[in-house]
């Protein structure tokens, strides 16, 4: 589900799934007056944003590390990475961080591994890394733009 707001000839997006906001603003101003809103909107309802687990990141370009943004009354960092519905992007050039997503993948494969043993039957060992290695390696793949180095990565898993 996501709104626009027009604002001064700015366009402005807000992603909402579940307890999770994604804000998307063309200026810092207008990614201010969005948390702005977030926040008179919490206060109205009752709803606490937590700034420490908030992100703020520019895609497409070097953070205005010179503007200072506010969750409130906190003071917020720029970031170079976020995580948004357990998918890390990098926020330089809009790609997904695959690593996590690797890291998860061999985790859950070497434990198959070694629980199975040396006797391990090949076709419980497929099942078991259908079943629980390839979800947690392609989980949000839908949204991925991959260079090639990443993609070579996910191929060789």
């Amino acid at each position: 589900m996501w709104l626009r707001i027009i604002h001064r000839l700015c366009l402005y997006w807000c992603f909402l799934y579940a307890d999770d906001i994604a804000l998307l603003a063309c200026s810092c101003f207008g990614l201010q007056k969005l948390i702005n809103v977030c926040i008179a909107y919490g206060r109205q309802w009752d709803i606490s944003f937590n700034p420490v687990k908030s992100q703020i990141a520019c895609f497409g370009g070097k953070s205005p590390d010179c503007e200072i943004m506010y969750i409130g009354s906190t003071r917020a960092s720029w970031c170079n990475r976020i995580k948004y519905l357990g998918c890390h992007f990098k926020c330089n050039r809009g790609e997904v961080d695959p690593s996590c997503f690797l890291g998860r993948f061999y985790g859950a494969f070497n434990n198959i591994v070694n629980v199975l043993g040396t006797r391990r039957d090949e076709m419980l060992a497929v099942h078991l890394v259908k079943t629980y290695c390839l979800p947690s390696l392609l989980y949000g793949c839908e949204t991925w733009h991959l260079n090639n180095t990443d993609t070579k990565s996910i191929d060789i898993a």
